[in-house]
């Protein structure tokens, strides 16, 4: 007797009791385990039925491969920073607009007026080197130099080179929470007006400090207390920031710098004396290279309003308003 495989199935497709043609239940065998067992059953008895057919050759299964473990990114929480500080040096280049308006614009509000606006372009640069210690709360104890120093300034838009300043300036440092103190070696006599005075100016807004043990979105205060002296008038400016640390990992922190700054000096003589007051604030975003514990790059603006009072005897004091306008740039050469 003969029997056809393809009837038999198709008999109990439609004889099962209550299994009829285009019936959809067989489709959730796949959805209940438990139920596979014996419907594989079933069809492995049906197939030894029909016997004889085609023979199936497995197909090998690939020998799986382990997949290497993909590193996990290095997570910092806390800065630390090395003690010794050998930073190489630094490209400095800081550009400052002064707009000059005397008390008869401001009487008149005639602000665009030329005979009594004056404006002033400067623009320093110079190659700063530092080297030297840190402390754990970030303090810093350094000797340094600035090289290639140069200064040009435009009064009226008309390019004029001051005078000459010399080629090399020896500097020594000490900064901490309280101090940013840079001054020339040997020590001036006279700091009045100095380039090599301008040049230690320069040079100290390479200095940031960092303590360690901070962390991402921790802020920390430094003020500092520096006498300046401009056109032969000693003046006391008085600097106060807030920096925060915005992020950090293995190769560099990210700050963010707020300044506050607050000036006031007199000088001159009983036939003409000076009084100077003044405001401003600044922003700086600065990148520290975590190796070597340096300022790899910073980029700062500042804007600062200085009034100037000159008296002469029986006269009435002529003030006069000066509006400063900076940006600052430092790049670390190594």
């Amino acid at each position: 007797m003969t029997v056809r495989c393809g009837a038999v199935f198709h008999r109990m497709a439609l004889t099962e009791p209550g299994l009829q043609a285009d019936d959809i239940r067989p489709l959730f065998f796949s959805l209940f385990p438990g139920m596979r067992a014996p419907v594989y059953g079933l069809l492995g008895l049906a197939m030894i039925a029909c016997g004889g057919g085609p023979v199936v050759t497995p197909v090998p299964v690939p020998e799986a491969r382990e997949t290497p473990p993909v590193p996990a990114p290095v997570s910092v929480a806390r800065v630390s920073l090395p003690a010794r500080i050998a930073g190489g040096s630094w490209r400095v280049v800081s550009q400052v607009s002064v707009e000059l308006l005397d008390s008869a614009a401001l009487a008149s509000g005639s602000r665009g007026d030329t005979r009594t606006t004056r404006r002033q372009d400067v623009e320093s640069r110079g190659l700063v080197s530092w080297s030297g210690t840190r402390s754990p709360s970030g303090a810093m104890v350094l000797t340094g130099q600035v090289d290639s120093f140069t200064v040009r300034t435009s009064f009226e838009q008309q390019l004029a080179p001051l005078p000459t300043p010399p080629a090399l300036v020896l500097l020594d440092a000490r900064v901490d929470s309280g101090t940013v103190r840079v001054v020339t070696r040997p020590l001036l006599d006279n700091e009045c007006d100095r380039p090599e005075a301008a040049a230690a100016a320069l040079a100290a807004d390479v200095l940031v400090r960092i303590p360690d043990g901070v962390v991402r979105g921790s802020t920390w205060q430094d003020s500092s207390v520096t006498l300046v002296c401009r056109g032969s008038v000693p003046m006391t400016l008085v600097s106060r920031s807030q920096t925060t640390l915005q992020s950090i990992d293995e190769a560099e922190l990210r700050l963010e710098r707020r300044v506050e700054l607050q000036v006031s000096g007199s000088g001159g003589s009983a036939f003409r004396a000076f009084d100077v007051q003044g405001r401003g604030q600044g922003s700086q975003r600065i990148i520290v290279d975590v190796a070597r514990g340096v300022v790899r790059e910073l980029e700062g603006r500042s804007e600062l309003t200085l009034s100037t009072s000159e008296r002469v005897p029986q006269q009435p004091p002529r003030i006069q308003t000066a509006v400063q306008r900076g940006t600052l740039r430092i790049e670390w050469r190594k």
